[in-house]
């Protein structure tokens, strides 16, 4: 609805948002066999939102000309702690339905398996990458071992790189 003066409310604001997401939502199938609706996240509104922590941007933006592993660092506590919780938003933001959340049709975060919460991370992160991500489940299932055992590191945040 639309106010006297014309402008939109917030409501039709809202609605367009969550209609313009749902038509970008796809299956997909998750190691523990459930299939979700999510959203490929867009790179340029994670940017742009303030959304990519600063200390992990910095990183994910480092020279290119360094060879693969040649700029590889720890990463300290507090970006850690930013990568964690970045990987948290990602997982909330892409996911369509069900819905993540406290409310009574929702599921909370820690309830998803840290599997498929990986998974999900994970198949964000390439499309903040910009790859094609019409990975089946099996091969979708071998690249979630793979992060899982991963260490964070500068390397590890490739993905983030604008191609």
């Amino acid at each position: 609805m639309r106010k006297g003066n014309g402008i939109a409310t917030t409501d039709i604001w809202r609605q367009a948002a969550r209609a313009e997401r749902e038509s970008r939502a796809e299956q997909l199938t998750l190691p523990s066999g459930a299939t979700i609706l999510a959203a490929r996240p867009e790179p340029l509104d994670w940017v742009m939102s303030g959304r990519i922590p600063q200390g992990l941007l910095a990183i994910a933006l480092e020279d290119r000309e360094l060879p693969p592993g040649g700029g590889d660092r720890e990463l300290t506590r507090d970006e850690i702690v930013d990568l964690a919780a970045f990987a948290a938003r990602l997982v909330e933001a892409s996911v369509v339905d069900p819905p993540i959340g406290e409310g009574p049709d929702e599921i909370a975060l820690d309830d998803i398996p840290v599997r498929d919460r990986a998974f999900i991370f994970e198949w964000a992160c390439r499309a903040l990458n910009g790859e094609d991500l019409r990975d089946s489940a099996d091969g979708a299932s071998n690249s979630v071992a793979h992060s899982t055992k991963e260490e964070p590191s500068s390397a590890s945040l490739e993905r983030f790189r604008q191609k």
